[in-house]
């Protein structure tokens, strides 16, 4: 008769007896002699970790507006990039993900199918979101997310940093509004009790579930030590046995009832982490600069089926693409017609001769297809977006472009100017171009592409955001289409300045 008393958390395990339990020491749950080891570094600050049920992670470097996708051998790539800020991801068990779009202002569903990035929540009562922060799906269909606001502008257009819910057919509710700013937060494994993060407290929260979207009060369940935890906790995760990994200044494991079983050291100060790994039994762990990975004894909890699905009333405000409105045709020169495009804030005189598409992502507001020199057959697109904020600044995109030209045989200029619509900045690069193939969930692809040219502007207007207007193609094509490009945004290239990378 085996004595259940004597016998560890670890041992139960390995028989196959699954079951929730509660751990008494971390030795149940880390494996014999583990430590963080470094998996990916060189970022600016780690979040979002998510292990897809295709295999492999994806993490947020969100200074850089990135998604990185890390294969199981760690090999890095670019997931998406811009990224629109994200921060919290988490995939349903198709393999499509969600994310929370911090500077976009939005939570999105990105489908696994064509990566096509679709809008499930950008305002509430009218007004935008602060800064969608985390997210964690429930089994109903549903998705909880935090809205806290960070950084320099504190000014929120909310009544209060809150936590939403989207339920199955995309209705948002707001169902916390008492915290203070709440950060992580998680669904337990049945889907019964909700648990969201107040690091402005060191505390942390345990609300029950009555039905989809409906909650309790909440009481307070664990609050960390000022002087061993530090701040938070941020972001969250759960083991297969409901058990808490919280991020202070290390992870800090909790019990489902907030009693505390121990702390992981991290190398650098922890922001989120995820179960992952092909046995699940892996931790990765999301802190400043790098991703880290722990072997644990336990895995992490099945996926939940389904998120929602976006709901036809989604305003697009805060929408990477929208329909353009045709104007007026006017002429500016005997060989070609103009056709003033109404893009947002924004209006661009576009030669009649480029075909205006459909939007291929949920990342552009427009597209147009632009005529080939001769001998050119690779298709030339001007693609224009915009993002929340500053898009993260102008020498932040001229650096991500560059990098997308190989380094040998590039040539790189770089201008600044002043249009009626607002201060300019022109990315001029030629050489071999790094064209990404196959979408987001191809594994970040890229195809060489020897003979290419991209200018490249960020145009800021005053009180009405930023732009970002990309011509990118064959060298020739690009070249030929170089007068029309400036002219369509009323750029002067006579009265542009040098400029250079700060």
């Amino acid at each position: 008769m085996i004595d259940w008393k004597k016998i560890s958390f670890a041992v139960i395990a390995n028989m196959g007896l699954i079951f929730p339990l509660h751990a008494t020491d971390l030795k149940d749950l880390v494996s014999p002699n583990a430590a963080a080891v470094k998996v990916v570094g060189d970022c600016k600050f780690t979040e979002g970790p998510a292990f897809s049920p295709k295999g492999f992670l994806l993490f947020s470097d969100i200074p850089n507006s990135r998604i990185v996708r890390v294969e199981a051998d760690g090999k890095a790539s670019d997931f998406l990039k811009p990224s629109g800020g994200a921060n919290g991801l988490v995939f349903d068990a198709a393999g499509h993900l969600y994310a929370c779009q911090g500077q976009a202002r939005r939570v999105v569903k990105i489908a696994i199918q064509d990566g096509k990035i679709e809008p499930l929540c950008d305002q509430y009562d009218g007004k935008p979101l602060n800064s969608p922060n985390d997210l964690a799906l429930d089994s109903a269909g549903g998705l909880y997310f935090t809205d806290p606001r960070y950084g320099a502008d504190s000014k929120i257009d909310q009544s209060c940093m809150g936590v939403y819910y989207v339920d199955a057919a995309g209705k948002t509710t707001r169902v916390i509004d008492h915290l203070k700013r709440p950060n992580g937060i998680l669904v337990s494994t049945d889907a019964k009790t909700l648990y969201v993060a107040e690091p402005d407290k060191r505390e942390l929260w345990k609300y029950e579930i009555t039905a989809p979207g409906k909650i309790s009060s909440g009481k307070l369940i664990f609050t960390g030590d000022e002087k061993q935890d530090g701040g938070g906790p941020d972001g969250m995760c759960l083991d297969q046995y409901g058990n808490i990994y919280t991020t202070y200044n290390g992870i800090v494991v909790l019990n489902q009832d907030g009693g505390l079983i121990g702390r992981i050291p991290v190398p650098e100060h922890p922001a989120n982490c995820k179960f992952g790994g092909t046995d699940g039994k892996t931790l990765y762990i999301t802190a400043r600069t790098s991703l880290y990975s722990i072997a644990m004894n336990v895995a992490g909890p099945s996926l939940f089926a389904s998120g929602p699905r976006p709901a036809p009333q989604i305003s697009q405000r805060s929408s990477f693409r929208g329909p353009a409105r045709l104007a007026q045709d006017k002429k500016v020169s005997d060989k070609d017609e103009v056709k003033e495009v109404a893009i947002k804030a924004i209006k661009l005189n576009i030669p009649s001769s480029w075909k205006q598409e459909e939007p291929s992502n949920n990342l552009r507001l427009a597209q147009f297809k632009i005529p080939a020199v001769e001998g050119e057959k690779p298709v030339t697109e001007l693609v224009i977006s915009s993002f929340g904020g500053d898009g993260g600044g102008v020498d932040q995109n001229f650096k991500r472009w560059i990098d997308q030209f190989t380094s040998e045989g590039r040539k790189l200029k770089m201008y600044s100017g002043e249009s009626p619509q607002g201060k300019y900045y022109v990315n001029d690069i030629s050489g071999t171009y790094l064209q990404s193939t196959g979408g987001p969930f191809a594994g970040g692809k890229k195809t060489p592409m020897p003979g290419y040219r991209s200018l490249s502007v960020v145009l800021a207007v005053p009180e009405k955001g930023v732009y970002f207007l990309r011509l990118t193609g064959p060298e020739k094509t690009v070249t030929a289409a170089a007068d029309s490009f400036r002219k369509s945004f009323d750029g002067d290239a006579s009265k542009e300045a040098e400029y250079e990378l700060k």
